[in-house]
This record gives structure tokens, C-alpha cells and sequence, in this order.
């Protein structure tokens, strides 16, 4: 490296280039080789190391500044340390970063395995597990055949935090276990011996088995106390354990030293904890602060998950206060994080079946590459045989070359059937990954059973206010009956004591009634368990009606509209899933009660907003209608009104998830479900179920 090269990279970067080359700082951060060690020391400017990355003219000096920004972005944003990472592994392998290969071939080896490693965190914090596993897998090969043992603890530290994260327990706490077995050797780096503690501390953790997670969590403290990650996992141990101020003292630790080594995703988690906690003892001023703190952290935009928590703990909390404008700002953020996820989730899935269809073809290209040499090697010897022995060795060659066709034959039909497996697998991934969308798709849409909140609490009012009048009026009789007794007249004391017996059955009968209500309402709220049981459908629907009618109501005081029923009293009851059956009708009739109220608020004089629902049986079947006099659905959206996130409601006001989980639960149910409307006049949705069900 020429002088003038040094200078005009010292002019850029003096404090920095006085870290690489005077002080070595690569080799320090190469030989120690982990993840906490790297987040402590890196103190570089990203962009610096950019410019110095432009201006490098040897290989060498690129291979250690694409190490370098691999390492710095990598805890705060994965995306653009995979991406240096990649680059500076193809250009460790085309240098030849292998032991034996170049003059300082420990270093350089070690080098090579910090990008793996890189990539394997990288990766794991993306959430593509599949390819992070590959790459961790190889570095484990690597370790294994330069019998690299420091190397081979830290690519198992790495795998163990890779299987944590996609909840494969089993499989992080075995190679836990490995990295335990070499850190009794004593042929591993102090570090890698209490990550490899602290990482089975977060999978016992993780998987509720806090007896054993705080164990490991105490030995791993006893090596290191300047790992935030660590501090961490025994709050959430002691958080778990109903320990809360002893959680508080380990998150403000966490706090302290994840400030100082920036790793950022460590405090969005601590913070959001700290939270939580707050909003458990009632100070919901502090637990809006830390959630506050939680989802305006730095590097949380590449943190969804993260994010989502806040976003959902922040509409907790100001809930808790009553602010209705912050929990719904938090609520519309949590749905748009949650499409975030669920479109990285698709993104994810598409570039592991892209990854292993690369795989596959570079296979494929081998043993092509293969069979060809094969072939060229023997007609080589099937030329040199005829010139030799002339016809004889002509006919022994023909021979020999229709034996080779024959073999290349078959091996070509095994290709092809290995093939169709690979196809095979691909189409059962594919359709493995419309299921995985369709359950989120369902987990989303039965969120809709709050709206029964509203309802919920008019319907047990009424029983109330009966009990609460009954116990004042009987405190006044028992005031009244004593002054009778004190003055001897038996018989108006018998009067009153009759009054008060009347009064306490009274208040009995109101208590049962609030009490029936309460357990059905838990009955209808309570996820369904799937299974199929007698249910009267007349009171399903009566019900139902009530709540959504008084929910929709305590949402608009000035609402009102004519109720109406039909019910069919000769149908019996019939076997459904009450708590599925009830969020269909629930869902119709909210959709009616909108539909008339938003033509109430275009009409305000001359129209009466009216929703009826009724039952009736025929053909051996039970229908159930829900009517509304609204302005209709618009011919143009009746064949698309049951897809998936297709809405007319305005932006903001309907998710599209509605129609097509009634549609999913009715035909569940082996029935069917459509729908008449007329523009400007209204629409009414029939339901058919068989009452064989």
C-alpha cells in the first residue's frame, strides 16, 4: 500500500484509521468474534466507513470494511448488515480466507467466520430462518474442519439465539448444551462461555421454565456483568415470577448498558416491559411514558414486531385512561404493523422458496457437470481403444457407448423423478403457506367480538338498578319495622316483614338475571372450542340483536332506529357453533344498524331508519334474515362483497374481514349465505343453515 493511499485515508478518517492501524482494532474485533463484544467496542461512524469503502483500492482493506458495517448496522438495522455481510463473504472466498491459503491465515480464517455469523444474526433478526440456518450450518462445517473450537462456540451461540426465535425450543437448548460441553474444555473464549449461558437462560425463559432459566441466568452473571441481553432475560424471569421491583432493577440495568453498546432492540423490549409493569400497579402516567419511549426508539423501524407490542401496550394503557382519540391513533397503528409483519411474513416465505429453488438448480448443474465428464472421459478412451485395435475395438466401443446411453438414460428418469419430489414439495410449502394466511386472516377478523362491550354493560344495567332500588327501599321498611316494634304493633310489623320478604325475592331474581347474563355473555366471548351443540337460533339471534343494538348505541347517542322481529317459534334448536353462529350475526346486523345510520346522517327529516331480523324453516332448512332500509350495496360491489379486505365502508372504518368470516363460518357449517339489495332502498342477507348441522 503505497504512502499517498494512507495519507488520503488518514485525511478522511484520522480517530478512526488510528483505531484500524495503529491500535489493530480489526484483529481485536475478529479474534473475539461475538455478538456482545463487537456491540460494545464499535464506535465508528457507518459513514465513514462508506467513504473509506469508495476510496479502498485493496481487497484486503475492503474484506475488513465490509466486516466492519456488517457489524455496525447489525443491531440496528439487519437488513443493511446482511447486505455488507453477503459482499464481503463472496470477496473472503475469492481471496481465499481459508487456513493455509495466505501468510496470516488465523487471522483472515477467523475473519471469515465473523461474516457468517454476521449473516446468521442478520438473517435471524429478518426472520428468515431458513436461509440463517443454512449459512450457521456451513459455519459449523467450517469450524469443524479447520478444528476451529472458539469458532465453532460462537456459530453455536448464534444457532441457539436462530431456533429461540422461531420458538424451536428443543433444538436451541441442543446446541446450548454443545457449546456448554466445549466451554468445559476450556478451549473457548470467555465470552462465548457466558452467551452460551445467557442463551439457554432465554430459551428456558421463553418456553415458562423460570426455575431453570433463572439458574443458567445466575452463572452466566457470574461471568460478565455488561451485557444488556442478559439483564434483560432476568427481568422478564423476575417479571414473570410476579417479582416486579426486582424486574425494575434489572431493566434499568438493561437500560444503562444497552444505551452504551446501541443495541436497540433490547430497549424497545425494556422498555415496553417497563410498561406493563407500571400499568399493573396503576401509574398510567409512567407506563405511558416508557411504552412512549418504547416505539420512538432508535432502529425500531426495522423492529415490526417490536413496534406492534408498543403500538398494542400504548392502546392498553390509554384505554385504561379513557383517552379514546390516543387508543384509536395506537389501534390504527397496531393494524398497520400487523400488515407490515404479515407482508414481510409473505416476502420471507417467497425468498425461501426462492433460495431453495436456487439450491436445487445449482444441484442439478453439478450433476450435469458431472455426467458430462464422465461422458467426455470415456469417449475419449472409446477413441483411443479404436485407433489401437481398429474394428474390434470400434465394436467394443459401440457396444460400450450404447451401455453408457442406457446408464445415462437412467440416470436421467432418477433426475426427472427427484424433480417432480422437488415440485411436490414446493406445491405442499405453497399451499402450507395460503393455510398459514388464512388462519391469520381468521385470528384478525374475531377481534370483532369487543363491540359487544357496550351491549354487555345496558344489558346487565337494568338488573342492577332493580336490585340497587329494592335494597334502599327495604333499608327504609327495616328503619320503619323497628319503630313498629319498639311500639308493640305486632301486626304492622308483620306487614313490613312481609314487604321485606317480597322484596328480597325480588332482588334475588334481578341478581340470577344479572348473574345469567354475565355467564352468558362469557359463554359468547370466550374463544370457540369448535365444537358443535344444540342452540335455540331464535334466541341466538334475539340476543345478539340487543347487544349489537345497544352497542351501536352507547357509540351514538342519537342514534335510534325501529326494531323489528320475526322468529319462527316451531324451529328447534339445532347443532352449530354458538360462539362462531353469533359472530356472523353480530357482524350482519352491526353492518345493518351502519347502513341506516349513514343514511339517517344524509337524510335528517322524512326517514325512519328501520333493521328487522327473523327466522323461518322450510325445505328442511332454517333461514335467518337480517333486513335494513340503507341505501343499499351498489351493484357493482355485490360479487365482491365476501372476498377478503374488500369494503365500501370509508377508509379507516372497516377492515373487509367481516363478510368473509361470516361467509367462512356459515359454510363450516355446511350452509350458505347471500345476499338482495337495491340501491337507495336497502339490503337484506339471508342465512341457510340445514338443520341437520
Amino acid at each position: 500500500m503505497s504512502f499517498n493511499y494512507l495519507h488520503e485515508l488518514f485525511c478522511l478518517g484520522q480517530e478512526y484509521l488510528m483505531n484500524i492501524f495503529m491500535k489493530k482494532i480489526f484483529v481485536a474485533i475478529i479474534l473475539l468474534g461475538s455478538i456482545s463484544s463487537f456491540a460494545q467496542k464499535t464506535t465508528a461512524n457507518a459513514d465513514s466507513l462508506k467513504r473509506l469503502l469508495a476510496l479502498a483500492k485493496e481487497d484486503s482493506v475492503k474484506a475488513n470494511l465490509l466486516n466492519e458495517l456488517a457489524w455496525t448496522y447489525l443491531f440496528d438495522y439487519a437488513d443493511s448488515a446482511v447486505h455488507y455481510a453477503r459482499q464481503g463473504l463472496q470477496l473472503a472466498e475469492r481471496l481465499g480466507y481459508e487456513k493455509g491459503k495466505i501468510s496470516n491465515a488465523g487471522m483472515l480464517m477467523l475473519q471469515h467466520r465473523g461474516y457468517i455469523q454476521a449473516l446468521v444474526i442478520g438473517l435471524t433478526n429478518l426472520g428468515n430462518f431458513k436461509e440463517a440456518l443454512d449459512y450457521g450450518l456451513k459455519g459449523v462445517q467450517l469450524a469443524q474442519s479447520l478444528k476451529d473450537t472458539a469458532g465453532l462456540s460462537n456459530m453455536y451461540v448464534v444457532l441457539i439465539a436462530c431456533y429461540r426465535d422461531q420458538e424451536d425450543y428443543k433444538e436451541a437448548l441442543a446446541y446450548g448444551y454443545k457449546g456448554m460441553q466445549i466451554s468445559r474444555s476450556g478451549n473457548t473464549d470467555p465470552e462465548a462461555r457466558f452467551l452460551t449461558l445467557g442463551f439457554i437462560a432465554s430459551v428456558y425463559e421463553r418456553s415458562n421454565h423460570l426455575d431453570s432459566a433463572l439458574y443458567y441466568a445466575k452463572k452466566s452473571a457470574e461471568l460478565t456483568d455488561d451485557w444488556s441481553g442478559l439483564f434483560e432475560v432476568l427481568g422478564n424471569i423476575y417479571i414473570k415470577k410476579g417479582q416486579l421491583d426486582t424486574a425494575l432493577y434489572y431493566y434499568h440495568k438493561t437500560i444503562l448498558l444497552a444505551k452504551e453498546q446501541r443495541v436497540y432492540i433490547d430497549l424497545v423490549d425494556t422498555y415496553n416491559q417497563m410498561s406493563k409493569i407500571f400499568e399493573s400497579k396503576g401509574q398510567k402516567d409512567s407506563s405511558i411514558y416508557y411504552a412512549k419511549k418504547s416505539i420512538s426508539q432508535e432502529g425500531i423501524s426495522t423492529y415490526p414486531d417490536g413496534a406492534l407490542r408498543s403500538a398494542l401496550q400504548l392502546a392498553n394503557v390509554y384505554e385504561l385512561k379513557g383517552a379514546k382519540d390516543s387508543v384509536i391513533k395506537y389501534q390504527k397503528l397496531a393494524i398497520a404493523l400487523k400488515d407490515r409483519l404479515f407482508d414481510r411474513q409473505k416476502t420471507m416465505e417467497a425468498q425461501r422458496l426462492k433460495f431453495d429453488e436456487k439450491s436445487r438448480q445449482q444441484e442439478l448443474q453439478q450433476q450435469l457437470a458431472r455426467a458430462n465428464l464422465v461422458y467426455k472421459n470415456r469417449l475419449n478412451t472409446y477413441f483411443l481403444l479404436a485407433g489401437l485395435l481398429i474394428l474390434v475395438i470400434v465394436a467394443g466401443g459401440l457396444w460400450r457407448r450404447n451401455v453408457y446411453k442406457q446408464r445415462s438414460y437412467a440416470l436421467l428418469q432418477r433426475q426427472k423423478q427427484e424433480i417432480d419430489v422437488q415440485k411436490m414439495k414446493l406445491e405442499k410449502t405453497l399451499n402450507e403457506l395460503k393455510s398459514t394466511q388464512a388462519q391469520l386472516i381468521q385470528s384478525e377478523k374475531m377481534a370483532s367480538l369487543g363491540e359487544l362491550t357496550a351491549g354487555i354493560a345496558h344489558e346487565i344495567q337494568n338488573p342492577l338498578n332493580f336490585v340497587n332500588n329494592f335494597s334502599e327501599v327495604n333499608k327504609e321498611l327495616i328503619a320503619e319495622m323497628k319503630n313498629e316494634v319498639d311500639s308493640g304493633n305486632l301486626n304492622e310489623v308483620k306487614n313490613i316483614a312481609k314487604n321485606i320478604e317480597d322484596n328480597e325475592e325480588k332482588i334475588i331474581l334481578h341478581g340470577k338475571r344479572a348473574d345469567a347474563i354475565v355467564k352468558g355473555m362469557l359463554q359468547h366471548s370466550r374463544a370457540s372450542s369448535g365444537q358443535k351443540e344444540p342452540t335455540d337460533i331464535n334466541g341466538l339471534a334475539d340476543e345478539y340483536l340487543r347487544l349489537a343494538y345497544h352497542g351501536f348505541k352507547a357509540k351514538d347517542k342519537s342514534f335510534d332506529a325501529k326494531i323489528k322481529t320475526d322468529f319462527d317459534t316451531s324451529i328447534e334448536k339445532i347443532n352449530v357453533i354458538p360462539q362462531d353462529m353469533g359472530r356472523v350475526l353480530l357482524n350482519l346486523i352491526n353492518n345493518a344498524l351502519y347502513a341506516v345510520a349513514e343514511k339517517k346522517n344524509q337524510y335528517h327529516s322524512g326517514y325512519e331508519p328501520a333493521v328487522s331480523v327473523g327466522t323461518s324453516q322450510q325445505n328442511g332448512k332454517i333461514e335467518i334474515k337480517v333486513k335494513d332500509n340503507g341505501n343499499g350495496i351498489p351493484q357493482k360491489s355485490l360479487e365482491k362483497i365476501f372476498q377478503p379486505f374488500f369494503t365500501t365502508k370509508p377508509t379507516g372504518q372497516g377492515t373487509g374481514l367481516g363478510l368473509s368470516l361470516a361467509y367462512d363460518i356459515v359454510k363450516a357449517h355446511g350452509g350458505e349465505i347471500k345476499v338482495e339489495s337495491k340501491e337507495g332502498e336497502g339490503s337484506e342477507f339471508i342465512i341457510q343453515l340445514p338443520t341437520t348441522t
